[in-house]
């Protein structure tokens, strides 16, 4: 694991834009092997599990309009093809080449990859946050601290969000 990563939630690090992290007590590098002996876990541990779990939330607020989206331009790709081709039909039966039926189907197939392009992004997005959250969680449990929190999604009349969170941390004794 990246050391600097318990540096983030610590509130001792300070950061140098030469060198990186560095602890505002040795004035070096961290070089601990598993866990800081020395780590203050307060403020930025607090702001690191709001910002982190806000943006695992927020992503996962974002699934149904994902898949909703996939649905609508899918069917719309769909029918854009399906209409190309049976004009396309139409026409030649008629005895006429046109190149119509074939733009047609190409605007089609746009819209199948306009379609998958938010699907993409989501789980990328998802995949980024959980991994964030796996990380605050295990270095959280690795310094003997649990944390409860509840997010609430807040949108002002422009349609601007914000959030609202309700943090209770614990320390305990298991720690490892």
């Amino acid at each position: 694991m990246d050391l600097t990563l318990h540096c983030k939630l610590c509130d001792l690090k300070i950061i140098d834009f030469k060198t990186g992290s560095l602890c505002s007590l040795t004035n070096k590098k961290p070089d601990f092997q598993k866990k800081c002996g020395v780590i203050k876990m307060q403020d930025n541990f607090e702001e690191q599990i709001k910002v982190v779990n806000i943006e695992h939330e927020a992503v996962l607020k974002t699934k149904t309009d994902t898949y909703g989206h996939l649905i609508m331009y899918s069917i719309l790709a769909i029918a854009l093809v399906l209409s190309g081709f049976l004009l396309g039909k139409f026409i030649l039966d008629k005895g006429v080449i046109s190149t119509i039926p074939l733009i047609i189907m190409a605007i089609g197939l746009a819209a199948l990859g306009f379609a998958f392009a938010p699907l993409n992004m989501y789980n990328s997005n998802l995949r980024i946050a959980k991994k964030k959250k796996e990380t605050l969680d295990i270095i959280s449990k690795m310094y003997g601290y649990q944390y409860d929190i509840a997010i609430t999604h807040l949108k002002d009349s422009l349609g601007n969000k914000s959030y609202e969170t309700d943090l209770k941390i614990r320390k305990t004794n298991n720690s490892y």
